[in-house]
């Protein structure tokens, strides 16, 4: 495979983009449409050497599962290197990649798609994680709201608040990132 300037694909490239189209697929499949199962999908932009981010996401995807999420619900992108996958998401996001690593949660209604950016820690930790970080609280509201079927509320969890998507709903976004990248 070569990328538009005919470079070899870097594994991290090719790691993401296979993602990617798995996660366009689930996506189109998923019960959101229907209103059913979980109105949230987390993006996950991290590096390799983010150990601590790494191991965030697998609380979330735990915590996810025991709501009834599936994969189009969350996704990391960046975990084996910089690729031209999360390079788009950072800029769909308006965001620089200085920003890395960084969480993105997207609130899914009828009404409106909401989006908050969770900035992560850098690197390694030592110890427990300290789930009363930003992130943490954000999980533990994302399961007040599925479990009170509040559905997407996110004005209560801090961070940075995105304007959302530059070029529109997630489904979209995912599509047009798919076009450019694919």
């Amino acid at each position: 495979m070569k990328t538009a300037n005919e470079q070899p694909m870097s594994h991290a490239d090719r790691h993401d983009l296979d993602k990617l189209a798995r996660w366009k697929a689930d996506l189109d499949g998923s019960s959101e449409k229907d209103g059913n199962g979980l109105a949230y999908c987390a993006i996950f932009l991290v590096g390799p050497e983010h150990r601590a981010s790494h191991d965030i996401f697998r609380r979330y995807r735990s915590a996810f599962e025991e709501l009834g999420g599936g994969f189009h619900n969350l996704v990391i992108f960046g975990q084996h290197g910089v690729s031209t996958t999360q390079t788009a998401f950072l800029e769909e996001l308006g965001l620089e990649p200085d920003s890395v690593p960084v969480l993105a949660i997207v609130g899914v209604s009828q009404e409106r798609e909401e989006v908050r950016c969770i900035e992560l820690p850098k690197g390694d930790y030592d110890g427990e994680l300290d789930d009363t970080q930003t992130w943490g609280a954000a999980l533990k509201a994302l399961g007040g709201a599925v479990s009170e079927g509040t559905g997407p509320l996110l004005e209560g969890i801090g961070g940075v608040e995105s304007g959302g998507f530059r070029r529109g709903p997630l489904g979209e976004t995912v599509c047009a990132v798919m076009a450019e990248l694919g």
